[in-house]
């Protein structure tokens, strides 16, 4: 999976969710317009042999059959869409909801607060600067602030994580259903590049979508990881990357201290991968961060570093169950994949590098075309090999899209 801008409080506040609230209406609008035009070219069909036999006309036949049999599939799977459809759109609209009330008493409040896009909420004068007056009343003010505080700042950031868990948990089911969709129908909608090795890469470099979606980590575990990181919240992802990072804090000498290397390398890996390309306008940053060179570039520079820490073999098993994401385009998924692996690779051959070393030595094999990025095609966006494109001039695929159906 790529991971796309974070859900910010902004964001959230421009979204129009009334467009997701009319989609299972046209979802099942569409529906019913396939079903009656395949029946009514049924009809004509199975006429048709009144005047067309012989091979010649059961040949068109029998091609018909199996293509109403798609088509009828097809009907099924956008049917099947229009109820989750329906409930991540409900609480979409609950948590914006929940986000611009909370914003606004943010910015009513008498303690001269204000909120950051992830959800923070500070206050512009310091606990001491509450502490005005005798010291009963200022410990009592700065107390009072403290649960305000506190208190707006668990609404906003709880309201993020319900919208980042539902689009986790919708995405999941979304693509179970387009994953049951006819392997004819999704490889007639998914742009299959022309050069074989590329083809290859794409067919072979997809997983299944995860079955679950989970709040990592809990309990015992969570306790334990505020000791260190106070501030740290829990976050929705799949079921198997939650099992590999059980695995990981399980993990002698340092146990649970595993996570806060592991939190570390995925931040260092994004602070890096935003400076890769200083030669490029800020815009065109944004494009190689999204599907292009810088994203390679951390997804290849995430699995080195995490193949230094923790090992090729877990490695692996972290970064595919972090693809089992619902709804993960094909051509992006086999991007991401295809990265990883070329990070193992180049960790696993740098276990002593530093992180400076092991910047060039992902740079180094970004420019001499041994990953993937995405490029624009006539019938769509394809994997392309990275000297293909020049950096920051690559596509961008949407979220979610057709999946191609794992190995």
């Amino acid at each position: 999976m790529t991971d796309g801008p974070s859900i910010t409080v902004t964001k959230v506040l421009g979204w129009n969710v009334s467009a997701g609230e009319r989609l299972p209406t046209e979802l099942d609008s569409l529906a019913n317009t396939i079903e009656t035009d395949v029946e009514a070219a049924s009809r004509d069909v199975q006429n048709s042999r009144d005047y067309f036999d012989g091979e010649a006309g059961d040949a068109l036949r029998t091609r018909f059959d199996a293509e109403r049999r798609n088509a009828l599939a097809t009907v099924d799977a956008i049917t099947s869409m229009t109820a989750p459809v329906r409930e991540v759109a409900d609480i979409f609209r609950s948590a914006k909801t929940t986000i611009v009330d909370t914003v606004r008493e943010i910015e009513a409040s008498e303690y001269q607060l204000f909120y950051t896009e992830d959800g923070q909420v500070l206050s512009r004068k310091s606990v001491l600067e509450w502490m005005t007056g005798n010291l009963l009343t200022g410990l009592t003010q700065s107390l009072s602030v403290e649960r305000t505080r506190g208190a707006l700042q668990a609404a906003l950031q709880g309201a993020l994580n319900d919208i980042w868990k539902a689009d986790l948990t919708y995405n999941a089911e979304l693509n179970k259903v387009l994953e049951g969709l006819p392997e004819a129908v999704r490889e007639a909608l998914i742009p299959v590049p022309s050069d074989p090795e590329l083809a290859r890469i794409l067919r072979e470099y997809q997983v299944d979508a995860s079955d679950e979606t989970v709040v990592f980590p809990s309990g015992t575990l969570l306790d334990t990881i505020r000791l260190y990181a106070p501030d740290f919240q829990p976050k929705a992802m799949t079921q198997e990357e939650a099992a590999a990072l059980a695995i990981l804090a399980a993990q002698p000498p340092d146990g649970p201290l595993n996570l806060k290397t592991f939190y570390a390398i995925q931040d260092e890996a994004q602070v890096v991968a935003e400076t890769a390309y200083p030669e490029l306008s800020e815009t065109a940053t944004k494009v190689a961060l999204s599907d292009g060179h810088a994203d390679a570039f951390r997804h290849t520079y995430w699995n080195a570093r995490m193949t230094q820490e923790f090992g090729p073999e877990w490695t692996n098993t972290f970064a595919s169950a972090h693809e089992k994401i619902g709804s993960n385009p094909a051509a992006r998924e086999a991007m991401d994949l295809y990265n990883n692996q070329l990070g193992r690779e180049i960790g696993t051959q740098n276990i002593d590098a530093t992180p400076e070393e092991l910047r060039q030595k992902v740079l180094d094999a970004i420019h001499d075309n041994r990953a993937v990025v995405l490029q624009s095609v006539p019938d769509g966006k394809q994997i392309a090999f990275s000297n293909s494109v020049e950096p920051g001039q690559t596509a961008t695929l949407p979220g979610a899209d057709l999946p191609l159906g794992g190995n």
